[in-house]
């Protein structure tokens, strides 16, 4: 699984490595963030399930292969390449000072940059957005309250 990552990406071999936890064996590369980009690193490990699990920030997501293949026609690699190539950014929504809900990330969501939220139209528990892109480009914090009703456009 890992070589079919290194046909793509070469130089990541260098961030691969082999891991034993609770008797499993896996693969797990972490490559560092760009620099002047607030998160990192992208993620991409085969711990779960022999499934491929690839994670930035606060969104992960499960594929059964890194290319395509019939059983996963996109395969893991296409979500890779729109996160490096800023066409995907991750959307965080945070909550703090809840006595209900504990600090921390509310939820986290991989969306395309044309739809990154200026406001907090999804959960009333959330009162701050985070956006974080591979390379810095997006990257924004700031307060949003929830806005119980949207604007049509």
């Amino acid at each position: 699984m890992a070589e079919d990552l290194f046909s793509v990406f070469p130089d990541w071999k260098q961030f691969l490595s082999a891991v034993t936890e609770d008797g499993l064996k896996f693969f797990r590369i972490e490559v560092p963030p760009s620099p002047g980009a607030k998160c990192g690193p992208l993620g991409v490990t085969s711990l779960y399930n022999e499934e491929i699990t690839v994670y930035f920030d606060s969104c992960h997501r499960h594929y059964a292969s890194i290319l395509p293949s019939a059983e996963e026609p996109s395969g893991a690699i296409a979500f890779i390449q729109q996160l490096l190539n800023e066409e995907l950014v991750v959307v965080s929504y945070l909550c703090s000072g809840d006595n209900l809900i504990k600090d921390g990330v509310f939820s986290g969501a991989a969306v395309p940059v044309a739809e990154i939220p200026d406001a907090n139209y999804e959960y009333y528990y959330a009162n701050a957005l985070r956006v974080r892109s591979w390379k810095g480009t997006y990257d924004n914090d700031f307060s949003a309250p929830y806005v119980s009703s949207k604007p049509s456009h």
